[in-house]
Formats: C-alpha cells, sequence, structure tokens
C-alpha cells in the first residue's frame, strides 16, 4: 500500500492494488493501523454511496464551513469518475487550487481530501458508483455549495454541459 502526495497540501492517493481470481477482485478501501503508522489522523465517522445512472453527472463541488469541516476518502467501486478538490483553506499554500483524479473501479485507488476542500465528481461512464468514508460529523446548517464552473476557481471539466441537481446548479460563486 502507498500513499502519494498530490498538489493539494495534505491531499493524496492510497494505492491498494487489488487482488484479483476467477472470483472477481478484492481491495482494501481504509485501515486505521496503517494510516495511523503513516501520521495520517483520520477517523470515520460515516460512510456513503452514490449511485449515478448516466454519464455526465456532476455531483459538487459541497464542503462543509467551519468548525464542521470534514475529511473524506473517496473510491470509486463501478465505473469510472473523475474526482475533484479545491482547496478552500484560507492561509494555505494551495489556497483556490483545484486537481482532478480520474477514479476507476478496478485501479485500487482512493483520494484522500483534507478538511476545508470542496469535493465533487462527474460520472464519465454510465452506471458509475462512488464510495466514500467521512470524518466528522454531517451538519446541514454548515453545509455549502461551491459552484462546479466558478471562475474564481477554473476547474476544467470534460463536459460543459453536465447533469445537475437544482442545489449545484444554483450554487453561489466563491466569495473571498
Amino acid at each position: 500500500m502507498n500513499f502519494i502526495p498530490r498538489s493539494i497540501a495534505g491531499s493524496f492517493l492510497f494505492a491498494c492494488p487489488p487482488a484479483t481470481d476467477a472470483r472477481g477482485r478484492f481491495c482494501m478501501l481504509w485501515d486505521a493501523d496503517i494510516f495511523r503508522a503513516a501520521g495520517i489522523a483520520f477517523s470515520p465517522t460515516s460512510a456513503c454511496h452514490s449511485h449515478n445512472e448516466s454519464a455526465g453527472t456532476l455531483r459538487g463541488m459541497h464542503y462543509q464551513d467551519s468548525p464542521y469541516e470534514q475529511s473524506k476518502l473517496v473510491s470509486c467501486s463501478q465505473g469510472a469518475v473523475l474526482d475533484v478538490l479545491v482547496d478552500l483553506r484560507r492561509g494555505s499554500s494551495t489556497h483556490l487550487a483545484w486537481e482532478a483524479i480520474e477514479l476507476r473501479e478496478d485501479d485500487g485507488l482512493s483520494l484522500f481530501i483534507p478538511r476545508g476542500c470542496a469535493h465533487g465528481f462527474l460520472t464519465l461512464e454510465p452506471a458509475s458508483t462512488v464510495a466514500y468514508l467521512l470524518d466528522g460529523e454531517y451538519r446541514p446548517e454548515s453545509s455549502r455549495v461551491l459552484r462546479w464552473d466558478d471562475p474564481a476557481v477554473g476547474i476544467t471539466w470534460p463536459c460543459l454541459t453536465p447533469i445537475l441537481s437544482d442545489k449545484d446548479r444554483h450554487a453561489a460563486a466563491y466569495s473571498a
């Protein structure tokens, strides 16, 4: 298992190549002892599963305001997605930087997104499923959405007309 640092401060890929045999694949998504040994404080309090029927479905960019930020460990369990994070932490060396990582059901990769970052994904194939672990309590009153096409961030999406929820479609632009 490897921890591969990414360009956003505190983010990384957790790479655990799947074991494959005639029955299929098996892959570890998270192990408390391995994360602890690597010096990564991550104690999931909830798990989520998002199944998306159509390619071109965009969910995001979601986050929670202080003091209820959440870190996430995101995997694609079916299909393929472009997983995106944006650093919203004031004072961070990568503030307002974004990064996109393609996650596929058979790649054995999970993306760790630190607290204070917005997160979203675009499905690249039909019937794509994302599973993720969250560290920190969900607080609806602290839940926020960053506009998916916010010019202050400038994410380059491979789809210019994604399928969006009303909440994501009407999200506000970033304000410093």
